[in-house]
């Protein structure tokens, strides 16, 4: 019994070892590579407009012979407005002059110290599109930018001509969140990820492994170096500081807009994931149901998971050129 409990603790000394050398390898690797990254996709695409606060933001222009203007603003942790919102963009080219736009943070746009409080995100957004010249525009948010869209109508109210949320968060889910929906517990998650997924290059290497597949649900990525670039950008960008800052705020930002609704002169079309609604322990349609006034709005669910711009693109697009809210 005593020589089989040493060979077992030699096993898993071997076993640990091995780990822990796997692990450093692949943090000097992430690391190493990260930097390298970070120089390729510098100036890989869009236009940059630098901020009254010093930063610089970056947005990409899809042009169009509409004359109506949409702003596409992306959920949290995404690694690039500008690739993953892409085939987006190009299917709704027909409908709206398109701005892709990157929030501090995220793709090619600069990080911040400054608090990432809805009030702020508005402000810098506001500031861009003054800039660009367009003041009666369409706000399309996904997840986390729902809130922050909310935020804009209030503050904002004349400049926006409707709003569409994919699969977009609501201020209450967090009063009704429970378990790891709940913020405090998705800011300890959060800081585990980065610092035991991230930080150690695990994150980089299964993303390098299933990125191909990740391209397939944005068939509009076609070329080679774009290719690099977005796996570039989605190993480089995943929780970094201002981001993690983002997810700490939230919650003060969600009871911030509590007492919100979008204002009667904003038709709101929400898209909704059956997915979400199937494994959310919240109410989902009766959450985002609370904050429509305006007659002419609409909730539609459709099939796909949360990220429904990839998991059912046709469906989205299909949803949006078929709202008439005139």
């Amino acid at each position: 019994m005593r020589k089989i409990l040493k060979l077992i603790g030699k096993a898993l000394l071997v076993l640990i070892l091995l780990v822990a050398v796997t692990t450093i390898i692949l943090a000097v690797r992430h690391n190493i590579l990260s930097k390298k990254d970070a120089k390729k996709v510098k100036n890989a695409y869009g236009e940059f407009y630098r901020l009254s606060t010093g930063e610089d933001v970056n947005y990409t222009f899809y042009d169009s012979p509409s004359e109506d203007v949409a702003v596409i603003l992306p959920g949290f942790g995404c690694s690039s407005t500008h690739y993953e919102f892409d085939a987006l963009a190009k299917g709704l080219s027909d409908k709206y002059k398109i701005v892709l736009y990157e929030p501090l943070g995220v793709g090619l746009s600069d990080q911040t110290e400054r608090e990432r409080l809805s009030e702020n995100y508005c402000k810098e957004l506001h500031e861009l599109m003054c800039h660009l010249g367009y003041q009666n525009f369409t706000i399309i948010g996904h997840s986390i930018s729902g809130i922050y869209s909310l935020k804009y109508t209030q503050m904002y109210p004349n400049d926006v001509k409707a709003f569409i949320g994919i699969d977009a968060s609501v201020p209450e889910q967090v009063k009704e969140a429970k378990g790891l929906e709940k913020p405090e517990n998705m800011v300890i998650l959060y800081g585990l990820l980065k610092t035991l997924y991230i930080n150690t290059g695990i994150q980089r290497t299964l993303t390098e492994l299933s990125f191909k597949k990740t391209l397939e649900t944005i068939p509009t990525i076609t070329d080679e170096k774009d290719k690099e670039n977005a796996l570039a950008l989605s190993c480089i960008h995943q929780l970094n500081k201002t981001q993690l800052a983002e997810i700490n705020d939230f919650k003060i930002n969600a009871e911030d807009g509590y007492d919100l609704k979008f204002p009667e002169q904003t038709p709101v079309l929400y898209i909704l994931s059956n997915d979400t609604i199937k494994t959310s322990s919240l109410d989902w349609e009766d959450l985002h149901s609370k904050l429509i006034t305006n007659k002419n709005s609409k909730i539609v669910k459709i099939d796909g998971n949360h990220y429904l711009h990839t998991s059912n693109l046709d469906g989205v697009l299909d949803t949006i050129k078929g709202w008439n809210y005139n």
